[in-house]
């Protein structure tokens, strides 16, 4: 007997999917046709939420369910972004602070009846709909992601911000309005905290440096500072109507610095994330 969900997926309209799933998986087997949505229909499939990802540049989502022989029935959603720092970052808003990795090199969580990965710009997620064994999950998301080309990898900046005080496994990036501010944009977070102190760190990066120094001059109007020269790289303290106490940097492409709670300690991590930050490789496609 086909599942519930495979039931709508047959009565759905479908549109042509930018993502072919293998007809079959090591005992399973597709149940009707996958089905795609785009920016304009994913609402209908998405309840709520949908906002979010758009947020995050989505381009489709392909929708579809696999059966078992044993009847075991479960839900496959790939969710296509623009890059991979776009699917890792709606990944990152969905993801709970403090989770724990699914086993292998995939970056990814999983609970007894749902998983969710990242695999260059997907974003997949399964779902246990009929009962079976948790271990069904992971085995089949590998096999699935052997299918999707991309990246394995987190994005670089991530591994930029230092260990001490940060959160396991808590960093979010923000694709647009970050902090609040419409002008900060591509924009990755962590949280700390040290000596009772909390607050993050935070890394933006700019297509060029012309795009950073407009970001910092934005946020110095904000903050109603006088009109500087930020041309060269630098550094200010300054405060937010809607954070408080800022402490920003800037150097190439980069601006960095810290938000929330005041520490003696946050200076210096903050230097430290600069300096990594300025080693990251200029991306091909950068002016």
């Amino acid at each position: 007997m086909i599942g519930p969900f495979a039931l709508a997926l047959l009565l759905a309209t479908p549109t042509a999917a930018s993502v072919k799933l293998p007809a079959h998986i090591d005992g399973w087997k597709l149940a009707g046709q996958p089905v795609s949505y785009t920016p304009e229909t994913i609402f209908e499939y998405v309840d709520g939420g949908a906002e979010a990802f758009l947020q995050f540049d989505f381009q489709d989502l392909t929708a579809a369910s696999y059966v078992a022989s044993d009847k075991v029935e479960v839900r496959v959603d790939v969710y296509h972004h623009r890059d991979a720092a776009r699917a890792f970052g709606i990944y990152s808003q969905e993801r709970r602070a403090g989770s724990t990795k699914m086993p292998g090199r995939l970056e990814g969580i999983a609970s007894p009846d749902h998983l969710e990965f990242v695999a260059g710009p997907y974003y997949v997620k399964l779902a246990l709909l009929d009962g079976g064994a948790p271990a069904i999950l992971p085995k089949l998301a590998e096999a699935i992601a052997a299918k999707l080309p991309g990246t394995r990898t987190a994005p670089a900046v991530l591994a930029c911000f230092p260990d001490t005080g940060k959160r396991p496994r808590a960093e979010k990036m923000s694709a647009r309005d970050f902090l609040g501010h419409a002008f900060l944009h591509d924009a990755a977070a962590a949280p700390y905290e040290i000596d009772g102190a909390h607050f993050r760190l935070f890394a933006i990066e700019g297509k060029n440096a012309a795009e950073a120094r407009a970001m910092v001059a934005a946020f110095r109007a904000v903050a109603k500072l006088p009109k500087a020269d930020v041309s060269a790289e630098g550094a200010v303290t300054l405060t937010d109507p809607l954070n408080g106490e800022v402490l920003l940097m800037w150097a190439g492409r980069w601006l960095w610095g810290a938000v929330d709670e005041p520490s003696p300690r946050r200076q210096a991590l903050v230097e430290e994330l600069g300096r990594r930050l300025v080693k990251i490789a200029v991306p091909v496609s950068a002016e």
